[in-house]
């Protein structure tokens, strides 16, 4: 029973990052088909949420390469229950905070965004675990991190919407707001 209790991290990444290359080799299902929106979530489409994770946009296998050794790394140093704990509060967490503020300015002025937006990405649950990690360690380590993190905000800035880059902020934050929160309840070093 321990043993399968050790293999099951490395299995539920091996098997996420799977699906990432089945899905990004076959172009099945498609983006639209996994893609959530603010509207769409307004609507009751909520798997959304969770489907829009499975999506890669651009330069791909880059950021399959990258992810997979972010994935590696906070595996080893915070446990498969944290990561997924970590992945799943930041992708869903900064994306329900984000479409909240969409709703608020939706209600001062209508004509200001866009509720449809498609919204898809592997980036927020990326900078979730890219704030774990940040808190997880060593002041190099997150200096390192930090210095990661700010550099990819910032190529980001240039060519994501709005929407992605508050998402990835919040993102950032809830996985180091997380970890934080995780490590004094219970203790870990």
């Amino acid at each position: 029973m321990q043993r399968l209790r050790e293999l099951a991290g490395p299995a539920s990444v091996g098997l996420y990052l799977g699906a990432l290359v089945a899905i990004q080799a076959t172009g099945r299902p498609d983006w639209e088909t996994l893609a959530s929106s603010a509207d769409a979530v307004a609507h009751g489409h909520v798997w959304l949420l969770l489907t829009s994770g499975l999506v890669i946009d651009r330069v791909e296998w880059l950021q399959l390469a990258v992810l997979a050794a972010v994935m590696v790394v906070a595996l080893a140093r915070l446990g498969a229950a944290r990561l997924w704990t970590v992945a799943l509060s930041a992708h869903v967490g900064a994306t329900l905070l984000a479409y909240a503020g969409v709703g608020v300015i939706w209600l001062i002025d209508p004509f200001q965004t866009d509720l449809d937006e498609a919204d898809y990405g592997i980036s927020v649950l990326f900078a979730g675990l890219l704030g774990a990690l940040a808190t997880s360690g060593t002041r190099r380590l997150a200096a390192i991190i930090a210095i990661v993190s700010v550099a990819g905000f910032s190529i980001g800035l240039e060519d994501a919407s709005w929407l992605a880059n508050v998402e990835h902020v919040l993102g950032f934050l809830i996985g180091a707001a997380l970890n934080l929160a995780l490590t004094r309840r219970t203790g870990d070093a």
